[in-house]
Protein backbone atom coordinates (compact mmCIF):
# COMPACT_ATOMS: atom_id res chain seq x y z
CA UNK A 1 0.00 0.00 0.00
CA UNK A 2 1.27 3.67 -0.84
CA UNK A 3 -0.40 6.51 0.84
CA UNK A 4 0.28 9.76 -1.50
CA UNK A 5 -1.20 12.06 0.17
CA UNK A 6 -3.75 13.79 2.15
CA UNK A 7 -5.84 16.34 -0.31
CA UNK A 8 -7.80 19.62 0.12
CA UNK A 9 -10.48 18.70 -2.03
CA UNK A 10 -11.37 22.20 -3.60
CA UNK A 11 -9.53 23.92 -0.78
CA UNK A 12 -12.68 24.33 1.19
CA UNK A 13 -12.76 20.79 2.23
CA UNK A 14 -9.93 21.06 4.38
CA UNK A 15 -11.35 23.36 6.45
CA UNK A 16 -13.17 22.47 9.64
CA UNK A 17 -16.61 23.36 8.36
CA UNK A 18 -19.05 24.09 11.63
CA UNK A 19 -22.52 22.34 11.50
CA UNK A 20 -24.94 20.79 13.89
CA UNK A 21 -24.50 17.25 12.71
CA UNK A 22 -20.95 16.99 14.84
CA UNK A 23 -18.26 18.45 16.63
CA UNK A 24 -16.13 21.19 15.76
CA UNK A 25 -13.15 18.86 15.48
CA UNK A 26 -14.21 15.76 13.60
CA UNK A 27 -12.83 14.75 10.46
CA UNK A 28 -14.54 11.99 7.98
CA UNK A 29 -11.92 10.31 6.87
CA UNK A 30 -12.61 8.84 3.51
CA UNK A 31 -10.42 6.27 1.13
CA UNK A 32 -9.98 6.90 -2.43
CA UNK A 33 -8.07 5.54 -5.30
CA UNK A 34 -5.76 7.52 -7.39
CA UNK A 35 -6.70 4.87 -10.20
CA UNK A 36 -10.41 4.63 -10.58
CA UNK A 37 -11.46 7.44 -13.03
CA UNK A 38 -14.42 8.92 -13.34
CA UNK A 39 -14.92 7.97 -9.35
CA UNK A 40 -11.46 9.83 -8.24
CA UNK A 41 -8.41 10.42 -9.53
CA UNK A 42 -5.11 11.67 -8.38
CA UNK A 43 -5.97 14.73 -7.83
CA UNK A 44 -8.60 14.53 -5.83
CA UNK A 45 -11.55 14.91 -8.53
CA UNK A 46 -14.03 12.53 -9.79
CA UNK A 47 -17.78 12.35 -8.99
CA UNK A 48 -17.05 10.25 -5.86
CA UNK A 49 -14.98 12.51 -4.59
CA UNK A 50 -17.35 15.35 -4.88
CA UNK A 51 -20.10 13.64 -3.05
CA UNK A 52 -17.67 13.17 0.07
CA UNK A 53 -17.32 16.93 -0.29
CA UNK A 54 -21.17 17.03 0.07
CA UNK A 55 -21.32 14.82 3.12
CA UNK A 56 -18.59 16.50 4.77
CA UNK A 57 -20.26 19.83 4.03
CA UNK A 58 -23.78 18.50 5.78
CA UNK A 59 -21.63 17.16 8.89
CA UNK A 60 -19.85 20.20 9.57
CA UNK A 61 -16.27 17.97 9.51
CA UNK A 62 -12.94 18.57 7.72
CA UNK A 63 -12.51 15.75 4.89
CA UNK A 64 -9.34 14.10 5.49
CA UNK A 65 -9.33 12.53 1.52
CA UNK A 66 -6.95 10.01 1.46
CA UNK A 67 -5.14 9.07 -2.12
CA UNK A 68 -4.20 5.03 -2.25
CA UNK A 69 -2.16 4.71 -5.15
CA UNK A 70 -3.75 1.35 -6.00
CA UNK A 71 -6.99 0.17 -7.78
CA UNK A 72 -10.35 0.48 -6.23
CA UNK A 73 -10.61 -3.24 -5.20
CA UNK A 74 -8.10 -2.63 -2.93
CA UNK A 75 -9.31 -0.12 -0.80
CA UNK A 76 -11.08 -2.07 1.90
CA UNK A 77 -8.33 -3.98 2.43
CA UNK A 78 -5.36 -1.28 2.25
CA UNK A 79 -7.76 1.68 3.33
CA UNK A 80 -10.24 0.52 5.69
CA UNK A 81 -8.50 -3.00 7.43
CA UNK A 82 -5.36 -0.82 7.90
CA UNK A 83 -7.00 2.06 9.94
CA UNK A 84 -5.97 4.89 6.90
CA UNK A 85 -9.90 5.85 7.03
CA UNK A 86 -13.43 5.01 7.71
CA UNK A 87 -15.39 5.38 5.45
CA UNK A 88 -15.85 4.79 1.29
CA UNK A 89 -17.74 6.27 -1.53
CA UNK A 90 -19.65 3.72 -3.96
CA UNK A 91 -19.70 0.56 -2.47
CA UNK A 92 -21.96 -1.87 -3.55
CA UNK A 93 -25.39 -1.88 -0.84
CA UNK A 94 -25.07 -4.41 1.80
CA UNK A 95 -21.34 -4.82 1.49
CA UNK A 96 -20.43 -7.81 4.08
CA UNK A 97 -17.30 -6.19 4.87
CA UNK A 98 -18.52 -2.79 5.53
CA UNK A 99 -21.39 -1.27 7.55
CA UNK A 100 -23.60 0.49 4.66
CA UNK A 101 -26.06 3.47 4.42
CA UNK A 102 -29.13 3.23 2.85
CA UNK A 103 -28.71 3.35 -1.23
CA UNK A 104 -28.51 6.84 -2.23
CA UNK A 105 -28.26 5.77 -5.79
CA UNK A 106 -29.08 2.63 -8.42
CA UNK A 107 -27.92 2.23 -12.04
CA UNK A 108 -26.42 -0.94 -13.64
CA UNK A 109 -24.20 -2.38 -16.94
CA UNK A 110 -24.89 -0.63 -20.12
CA UNK A 111 -24.15 -1.40 -23.80
CA UNK A 112 -22.84 1.83 -25.20
CA UNK A 113 -22.87 2.00 -29.14
CA UNK A 114 -21.94 4.49 -32.14
CA UNK A 115 -25.26 5.92 -32.71
CA UNK A 116 -25.38 5.71 -36.62
CA UNK A 117 -24.92 2.06 -35.92
CA UNK A 118 -28.52 1.54 -35.04
CA UNK A 119 -27.94 -0.81 -32.19
CA UNK A 120 -31.94 -2.36 -30.99
CA UNK A 121 -32.35 -4.22 -28.02
CA UNK A 122 -31.91 -3.73 -24.00
CA UNK A 123 -31.02 -7.06 -22.80
CA UNK A 124 -27.96 -9.08 -22.63
CA UNK A 125 -28.51 -11.39 -25.25
CA UNK A 126 -29.23 -8.04 -27.68
CA UNK A 127 -25.56 -8.25 -28.15
CA UNK A 128 -25.66 -10.96 -30.62
CA UNK A 129 -26.26 -9.08 -33.97
CA UNK A 130 -25.25 -9.12 -37.49
CA UNK A 131 -22.32 -6.61 -37.99
CA UNK A 132 -21.70 -6.40 -33.91
CA UNK A 133 -19.09 -8.77 -33.92
CA UNK A 134 -15.71 -6.67 -31.39
CA UNK A 135 -16.44 -6.05 -27.82
CA UNK A 136 -14.59 -3.32 -25.61
CA UNK A 137 -15.47 -4.46 -21.67
CA UNK A 138 -13.53 -4.07 -18.22
CA UNK A 139 -12.07 -6.93 -17.01
CA UNK A 140 -13.53 -9.23 -14.23
CA UNK A 141 -16.99 -8.15 -14.83
CA UNK A 142 -19.87 -10.00 -16.47
CA UNK A 143 -19.39 -8.23 -19.20
CA UNK A 144 -17.06 -11.73 -19.80
CA UNK A 145 -19.98 -13.71 -18.80
CA UNK A 146 -22.13 -12.07 -21.52
CA UNK A 147 -19.62 -12.63 -23.57
CA UNK A 148 -19.55 -16.72 -22.62
CA UNK A 149 -23.09 -16.67 -22.78
CA UNK A 150 -23.57 -15.63 -26.39
CA UNK A 151 -20.63 -17.32 -28.06
CA UNK A 152 -18.48 -14.34 -28.46
CA UNK A 153 -15.86 -14.78 -25.80
CA UNK A 154 -13.11 -16.65 -27.66
CA UNK A 155 -13.52 -14.60 -31.07
CA UNK A 156 -13.00 -11.06 -29.35
CA UNK A 157 -10.10 -12.36 -26.87
CA UNK A 158 -7.06 -10.84 -29.01
CA UNK A 159 -8.52 -7.73 -29.33
CA UNK A 160 -9.62 -7.26 -25.58
CA UNK A 161 -6.16 -8.05 -24.54
CA UNK A 162 -4.74 -5.84 -27.17
CA UNK A 163 -6.51 -3.18 -24.51
CA UNK A 164 -4.11 -4.05 -22.52
CA UNK A 165 -1.39 -4.14 -24.40
CA UNK A 166 -0.92 -8.31 -24.04
CA UNK A 167 0.25 -7.35 -20.30
CA UNK A 168 0.96 -10.63 -18.72
CA UNK A 169 -2.36 -11.23 -16.28
CA UNK A 170 -0.48 -14.39 -14.07
CA UNK A 171 -0.78 -12.87 -10.35
CA UNK A 172 -1.90 -9.50 -10.93
CA UNK A 173 -4.29 -7.31 -11.31
CA UNK A 174 -4.83 -5.78 -14.45
CA UNK A 175 -8.01 -4.03 -15.72
CA UNK A 176 -8.94 -1.97 -18.78
CA UNK A 177 -9.44 1.99 -18.24
CA UNK A 178 -13.07 2.60 -18.70
CA UNK A 179 -12.49 6.05 -21.17
CA UNK A 180 -10.46 3.87 -23.03
CA UNK A 181 -13.64 1.04 -22.94
CA UNK A 182 -15.54 3.74 -24.62
CA UNK A 183 -13.09 5.66 -26.14
CA UNK A 184 -12.53 2.16 -28.70
CA UNK A 185 -16.46 2.22 -29.57
CA UNK A 186 -16.34 6.05 -30.45
CA UNK A 187 -13.01 5.10 -32.55
CA UNK A 188 -14.62 2.74 -34.12
CA UNK A 189 -12.62 -0.07 -33.00
CA UNK A 190 -15.04 -1.75 -30.76
CA UNK A 191 -18.91 -2.46 -32.32
CA UNK A 192 -20.23 -2.43 -28.80
CA UNK A 193 -18.65 -1.84 -25.25
CA UNK A 194 -20.37 -3.78 -22.44
CA UNK A 195 -19.60 -1.09 -19.08
CA UNK A 196 -20.95 -0.17 -15.79
CA UNK A 197 -22.93 2.47 -16.51
CA UNK A 198 -21.39 5.08 -13.78
CA UNK A 199 -17.86 3.98 -15.09
CA UNK A 200 -18.80 4.86 -18.51
CA UNK A 201 -20.95 8.14 -18.35
CA UNK A 202 -18.47 11.05 -18.41
CA UNK A 203 -16.35 9.32 -21.31
CA UNK A 204 -20.06 8.84 -23.18
CA UNK A 205 -21.29 12.62 -22.58
CA UNK A 206 -18.04 14.03 -23.88
CA UNK A 207 -17.64 11.79 -26.98
CA UNK A 208 -16.80 14.02 -30.00
CA UNK A 209 -18.67 10.92 -31.78
CA UNK A 210 -21.99 10.88 -30.94
CA UNK A 211 -22.77 7.53 -28.59
CA UNK A 212 -25.59 5.52 -27.33
CA UNK A 213 -25.94 4.40 -23.74
CA UNK A 214 -28.57 1.50 -22.95
CA UNK A 215 -29.00 0.10 -19.91
CA UNK A 216 -29.05 -3.75 -19.53
CA UNK A 217 -33.12 -4.84 -18.40
CA UNK A 218 -32.39 -8.26 -17.26
CA UNK A 219 -30.53 -10.72 -15.39
CA UNK A 220 -27.84 -13.42 -15.95
CA UNK A 221 -29.14 -16.79 -15.13
CA UNK A 222 -25.79 -18.94 -15.21
CA UNK A 223 -26.10 -22.69 -16.18
CA UNK A 224 -25.98 -23.76 -12.59
CA UNK A 225 -28.82 -21.49 -11.68
CA UNK A 226 -26.63 -18.45 -10.40
CA UNK A 227 -28.02 -15.11 -10.82
CA UNK A 228 -25.75 -12.21 -12.21
CA UNK A 229 -27.34 -9.36 -11.29
CA UNK A 230 -26.48 -6.46 -13.82
CA UNK A 231 -28.06 -3.61 -11.86
CA UNK A 232 -26.63 -2.29 -8.04
CA UNK A 233 -27.64 -0.46 -5.36
CA UNK A 234 -24.50 2.37 -4.42
CA UNK A 235 -23.90 3.08 -0.42
CA UNK A 236 -21.69 4.69 1.46
CA UNK A 237 -19.28 2.26 3.26
CA UNK A 238 -18.36 2.73 7.06
CA UNK A 239 -15.66 1.20 8.91
CA UNK A 240 -17.14 -1.94 11.18
CA UNK A 241 -15.05 -0.33 13.83
CA UNK A 242 -16.28 3.38 13.38
CA UNK A 243 -20.29 2.13 13.83
CA UNK A 244 -20.93 5.71 15.29
CA UNK A 245 -20.69 6.79 12.10
CA UNK A 246 -23.54 5.44 10.44
CA UNK A 247 -25.76 7.69 11.76
CA UNK A 248 -24.38 11.10 10.71
CA UNK A 249 -23.65 9.71 7.30
CA UNK A 250 -27.01 8.59 6.84
CA UNK A 251 -28.40 12.05 7.86
CA UNK A 252 -25.46 14.09 5.75
CA UNK A 253 -26.74 11.65 3.14
CA UNK A 254 -30.48 12.72 3.18
CA UNK A 255 -30.06 16.56 3.55
CA UNK A 256 -27.34 16.54 0.59
CA UNK A 257 -29.88 14.71 -1.37
CA UNK A 258 -30.17 16.98 -4.09
CA UNK A 259 -26.60 17.73 -4.21
CA UNK A 260 -25.93 14.56 -4.81
CA UNK A 261 -28.17 13.99 -7.35
CA UNK A 262 -26.88 17.49 -8.67
CA UNK A 263 -23.52 15.30 -9.05
CA UNK A 264 -24.79 12.59 -10.64
CA UNK A 265 -26.88 14.19 -13.27
CA UNK A 266 -24.17 16.13 -14.44
CA UNK A 267 -21.70 13.32 -14.31
CA UNK A 268 -24.79 11.97 -17.11
CA UNK A 269 -25.20 8.96 -14.68
CA UNK A 270 -28.44 7.30 -15.73
CA UNK A 271 -30.28 6.49 -12.47
CA UNK A 272 -32.97 3.73 -11.82
CA UNK A 273 -35.50 3.74 -8.68
CA UNK A 274 -34.26 2.79 -5.45
CA UNK A 275 -35.99 -0.34 -4.42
Amino acid sequence: MNRISTLAVAGAAALTLVGPAMAEDTTLRVCASTKDAPFSEKDGTGFENEIAKVLAVEMGARLDLVMIDKDAIYLVRDGIEKNLCDVLIGVDAGDERLLTTKPYYRSGYALVTRQDRNFQGDTWQAIDQDGFDTFSYRLHSPAETILKYTGRYEYNLIYQASLTNFEDRRNKYTQVPAGRVVSEVSAGNADLAIVFAPEAARYVRDSREPLRMTLITNEIERSDGVIIPLQYSQSVGIAKTRPELVEPIQKALDAGRDKIDAILKQEGIPVLPLS
